[in-house]
């Protein structure tokens, strides 16, 4: 009886009573204006007067008196437009509870336009995110494949925190959801899986379903960071919170207030990050020795900001997505769920196989030599060498009569000497005819395609001596790489040149294409001693049993100061001397060798041989 007495209450009545309370409380003075002159109950010297008031509580004074001389109907649609945009108004829904507000039907066929900062904001985002994540780039920068017509589940398996199974993740939609979690003051969803399986287009995916509100979280913000970016700034170089999240992503728009960043440090738990790649940070500073960011207001080196955030001494409750290849621990006190990705099962391959080979005829023979070959199938089941393998039979099956899948034993080595002869006769082999396709001379593509081949090989190799994988335009150019070489695809654009001056920079379509590549230019290169060529070997070797990620510096107990790390995380050297111990026996090389190569060089390689198939002689079948 009393709620239904107090619902009937005058709405004028209700805003008196309440005026402090809404006046504390209600925000976005602009969305409110917007609604009241469009609707005709405020007149532009009505606006005027609110805008000209000087502080924000006095414009809501000032609204609430307009508002109630304009009559009850004026009053009820002020409290419509809060009940109707509830994002920008969170902090008075409760309020409405409390009133046991319910809107009339004379009110409710009145049309509300939510001009919100925060709510464009969110949609802008969305807009943003949908665009960026709806295709997937593929090799050439000249085509793309919509990210629903291949996108393939993998296997995602829940992990404790002793990385015992708790089960399988049955779809991406649920990677933010309560299941499995086994530490809830813990912030981060750890994703961990081995090169190639699969980790960024699968955060690709998730970010695509939020853009489509299909994914199960009530986050109205959804911020991506490449984690190899922040290795690109300098020592010196100081951001503010603010910026790095708007600065790479997007800036909202009509925002003079800065409401939308004051909302995100209110209400934390609305946020999403995800952060992919934590273990290509090559980290050379000495975060021990660098003061703690716990302030959104301060200035600080980017690294630090985003160390504070995986810890939580910034944007404390919200949620975190990081990605980092198999072998990279982070402590669990910080994790909030652990997932790691196993490849595709022989289901996800056979729906891939179907998604990626439209013509029956294609997906016959390709399934048939899959069935064949268990080594040709084990490496498919991991998605990047899956796609290289299906790409490279799609593209060279149209140009070459006699191309097939390999039917003795396919090694890694193989496998990326077959991208990159793609590559090459991109540009090597003209367009071939509809009535007759060319016969395929290996030897002749990478031959022909040796000058950009060097170019990149040399490259990737001084990206993997500085520890870097991006590179900008000046670099590229220094090693001899052309604007028709980017076409090829060994490259893919990340920035381009802005109004500021700033280079366009680049990166390799995938690291162990970098590191692919700097084995060549190793073996390539006549000049090179065998100290050179074997001096990875030593890096692994000496930095083997050190795990110095910059995270472990943020949740260790350890008061030691960290050393410089110019090679932090090594993996990608590894695939280097790995892929070196495949080249030195790769047969389809030995032209290659003979016309690039003079007899001085093959005499310096062969004394390093030994050494180097010994070093990696029990893996050397898989590379």
């Amino acid at each position: 009886m009393d709620q239904i007495k107090e619902a009937r209450v005058p709405c004028s009545s209700l805003l008196t009573y309440h005026r402090e309370l809404l006046v504390t409380r209600l925000r976005s003075i602009q969305c409110i204006l917007d609604n009241l002159f469009t609707c005709g109950f405020f007149c532009q010297e009505d606006v005027e007067i609110v805008q000209q008031t000087a502080t924000k509580a006095d414009q809501v004074r000032k609204i609430l008196e307009l508002v109630q001389c304009k009559g009850e109907e004026a009053c009820e649609y002020l409290i419509f437009i809060i009940y109707k945009v509830c994002d920008a108004y969170i902090d008075l829904q409760p309020w409405l509870k409390e009133i046991n507000y319910n809107p009339s039907e004379d009110v409710t066929v009145m049309k509300v336009v939510n001009t919100d900062p925060i709510s464009r904001y969110c949609e802008k985002l969305r807009h943003d995110m949908s665009r960026d994540t709806s295709f997937i780039m593929s090799y050439g920068q000249q085509e793309e494949t919509r990210l629903e017509d291949l996108y393939t589940d993998t296997v995602m398996e829940l992990l404790n925190d002793c990385n015992e199974s708790l089960g399988f993740l049955e779809s991406v939609d649920q990677l933010l959801g309560d299941h499995a979690v086994f530490n809830p003051q813990g912030e981060i969803t750890y994703i961990m899986g081995d090169a190639g399986v699969g980790k960024s287009i699968l955060l690709q995916k998730l970010q695509n379903l939020w853009s489509t509100k299909e994914l199960q979280t009530d986050a109205i913000f959804f911020f991506k960071f490449r984690c190899r970016m922040f290795s690109t700034f300098k020592d010196a170089e100081q951001i503010s919170l603010r910026d790095l999240l708007f600065k790479h992503n997007c800036y909202p728009d009509h925002d003079p207030d800065n409401e939308v960043f004051d909302y995100i440090l209110r209400f934390p738990e609305k946020v999403v990050f995800t952060f992919d790649g934590y273990d290509e940070i090559q980290e050379d500073v000495d975060l021990m020795n660098l003061p703690e960011v716990v302030s959104p207001e301060d200035k600080a080196n980017p690294l630090q900001l985003l160390i504070s955030l995986l810890c939580g001494k910034l944007l404390k409750g919200s949620q975190k997505v990081l990605t980092a290849r198999t072998g990279i621990e982070i402590q669990s006190k910080v994790i909030r769920k652990k997932v790691a990705l196993r490849g595709f099962s022989p289901d996800h391959l056979k729906t891939y196989t179907d998604l990626h080979f439209k013509e029956q005829e294609h997906r016959e023979l390709v399934s048939i030599q899959l069935d064949a070959s268990p080594h040709l199938w084990g490496l498919c089941s991991t998605p990047l060498f899956c796609w290289i393998v299906f790409k490279s039979f799609g593209h060279l099956h149209t140009m070459h009569d006699s191309f097939h899948l390999p039917e003795t034993c396919i090694t890694l080595t193989d496998i990326f000497l077959l991208l990159s002869e793609v590559f090459l006769s991109r540009s090597a082999t003209p367009a071939p005819s509809l009535l007759k396709k060319s016969t395929r001379c290996t030897s002749e593509t990478f031959k022909a395609g040796l000058r950009p081949l060097v170019a990149f090989a040399k490259l990737a190799l001084q990206g993997m001596e500085r520890g870097s994988f991006i590179s900008s335009q000046e670099e590229i150019s220094e090693c001899g790489v052309t604007e028709e070489d980017l076409t090829l695809g060994f490259l893919r654009p990340l920035s381009e040149e802005d109004t500021s001056g700033s280079s366009a920079t680049f990166e390799f379509l995938h690291m162990t294409l970098q590191s692919f590549l700097a084995a060549f230019a190793l073996v390539l290169d006549e000049q090179a001693a065998a100290s050179s060529i074997l001096k990875f070997f030593t890096e692994c070797s000496r930095r083997r049993k050190v795990s110095c990620l910059p995270l472990d510096s943020c949740i260790s107990s350890s008061s030691k100061p960290s050393e410089k790390k110019p090679f932090a995380s090594n993996e990608h050297l590894q695939f280097t001397n790995l892929f070196l111990c495949g080249l030195h026996t790769a047969p389809e090389l030995i032209l290659l060798y003979e016309h690039a190569v003079s007899l001085g060089f093959t005499v310096r390689y062969t004394l390093c041989s030994t050494r180097l198939v010994s070093q990696c002689s029990a893996r050397q079948k898989c590379y």
